[in-house]
């Protein structure tokens, strides 16, 4: 350990002994135990939250869960923030991460799009991207009817979902896609080799340490473990010019701090806009304990992130 101090608010997060991540099943059903215990969406909210499935190509039949979250009684078309969900590429769904997706929708000026894209280890890179990609294409060509603003398009997500967010900008770039407009990048998992001095140092942190990493990896990459894309692995990638707008969030107690910070200086290098926020106190999963002071300091952040911009139409609520 470092002699970084974490805030006591993220303690509970601390467990012994250690639990071995050895099954993508196990863990899957602790997080929908973990869930049950928490409270639903007011029914109240104001919100509109509509479901789609989004087929996979035209050949397959195959078809991408998608959430579409928005305020109610909207008229004009909304900025879009596609968002992709956390879980180290094996866990997570269209519930997982609701309340923040919720909140983004009702204070950011925007609709939020989350994907249940398939999962690890049954469905391996490049399964996650391929359908988060798709899901980029459907919206892009389905705007008008979806009375979303493509011209105001921003990806965005959580650990592995940060990961597939900065993927799909590449791809995006590189197949001359769609125009993604600004990249959100929260804690991300960029890095496969796992050489920085983060995560080396940060074994014993609480929730994610080193080994959680090198087992979340070794189930996404599957096959692919020894010819590594630059899509699988951002942080690969050589060149990273002509890319989004970024805001990168990295924890200070995270085995994932450091390829955060050099993604975010890459980026600033290669002439791209970027605004950096490292918290020095925080694990990697801190969201998971949303009542704690920094957790709500920075979703507002992020807030403010996202209706900054999305300016010029968030002036019309």
């Amino acid at each position: 350990m470092s002699n970084l101090l974490m805030d006591p608010a993220f303690a509970p997060l601390a467990k012994e002994p250690r639990a071995v991540l050895r099954n993508a099943n196990v863990a899957r059903e602790a997080l929908s135990a973990a869930r049950l215990e928490t409270r639903p969406l007011p029914s109240d909210y104001d919100l509109e939250i509509t479901d789609y499935d989004v087929r996979l190509s035209e050949e397959e039949k195959a078809q991408i869960p998608v959430r579409i979250y928005r305020r109610k009684n909207v008229i004009s078309a909304l900025p879009v923030l596609l968002y992709f969900h956390g879980g180290g590429f094996f866990c997570g769904d269209l519930f997982s991460e609701e309340s923040q997706c919720a909140h983004y929708a009702l204070n950011a000026g925007c609709a939020v799009v989350c994907v249940a894209y398939r999962l690890a280890p049954e469905e391996p890179f490049p399964a996650a991207l391929t359908d988060c990609y798709r899901v980029l294409e459907f919206l892009w060509s389905k705007s008008r009817d979806l009375n979303l603003d493509r011209d105001f398009l921003a990806v965005g997500g959580s650990s592995a979902g940060a990961n597939l967010a900065a993927a799909v900008s590449l791809l995006a770039r590189d197949r001359t896609g769609p125009k993604i407009c600004f990249q959100m990048l929260l804690i991300p998992a960029l890095d496969d080799r796992l050489e920085t001095l983060s995560a080396r140092q940060f074994t014993d942190v609480p929730d994610f340490g080193r080994s959680e990493a090198e087992v979340m990896w070794r189930w996404y990459l599957g096959e692919h473990a020894h010819n590594i894309s630059p899509y699988a692995a951002p942080a690969r990638a050589k060149d990273l010019s002509d890319l989004p707008t970024s805001y990168v969030l990295c924890a200070g107690l995270d085995p994932l701090r450091d390829e955060g910070l050099d993604y975010a200086r890459r980026l600033t290098e290669a002439g791209v806009a970027v605004e950096l926020h490292l918290v020095p106190s925080i694990p990697h999963g801190f969201a998971s304990i949303p009542s704690a002071a920094i957790s709500k300091r920075l979703l507002k952040e992020q807030v403010e992130v996202l209706r900054g911009v999305f300016s010029r139409k968030s002036e019309q609520f």
